[in-house]
């Protein structure tokens, strides 16, 4: 009776382990994340260059975030024409020599009459270098003040307060659009509307 029904089993185990075969041959070849990223910061990098416009700012109320209570924010609050960013690329870049992976992005933000300088570096999203969704690339926006002690301005303080500054972004750019949109990862900036100029 073992023998009957071990020898009824060799059969299925083979045509299964066939059909296993077979779906491995037709699996799409594996990509080359770096070249991928290289490849989507290429497209990425035009588009991002120049001036824009923050027309739309939306802040999400967190009840242990100590910087909107220094704001006086009580509630979810949109603010508009905010400040403007000028977006370049870096003249020096901080990895030697450049990684065309991670590019590098410098500038300045204006906010009431003052201009503050940027900087940013982009990592291309996994989900959009495997599946073509999802936002194009994550970045921490900082200030980028020469080394040294400064005391900071109240309209610095401001933005760094509203969480604008200081906090990782996820990037999307709307191909032949002069638009794009940054989501706020950790300091309630959800979401930012840039136009470019």
């Amino acid at each position: 009776m073992k023998i009957r029904v071990s020898l009824w089993l060799l059969p299925i185990s083979l045509l299964f382990g066939q059909c296993s075969l077979d779906k491995q041959e037709d699996a799409a070849p594996a990509i080359n994340y770096d070249q991928a990223s290289i490849t989507l910061m290429e497209k990425v990098t035009p588009q991002l260059v120049g001036n824009w416009e923050l027309r739309q700012v939306n802040i999400k109320i967190q009840s242990y975030n100590q910087d909107q209570k220094k704001l006086g924010l009580t509630q979810d609050t949109v603010f508009r024409n905010l400040a403007t960013m000028v977006i370049r690329t870096a003249t020096v870049p901080r990895s030697n020599p450049r990684d065309a992976r991670h590019p590098d992005f410098e500038g300045s933000i204006s906010y009431q009459g003052k201009t503050y300088p940027i900087y940013f570096r982009l990592i291309a999203n996994a989900e959009r270098v495997y599946n073509d969704q999802g936002p194009q690339a994550f970045f921490l926006l900082e200030y980028n003040f020469p080394m040294g002690t400064r005391l900071p301005e109240p309209e610095e303080t401001f933005l760094d307060n509203l969480g604008l500054m200081g906090d990782n972004y996820s990037l999307e750019l709307f191909e032949g659009q002069p638009r794009m949109t940054w989501r706020g990862l950790n300091r309630g900036v959800e979401k930012i509307e840039l136009h470019k100029q």
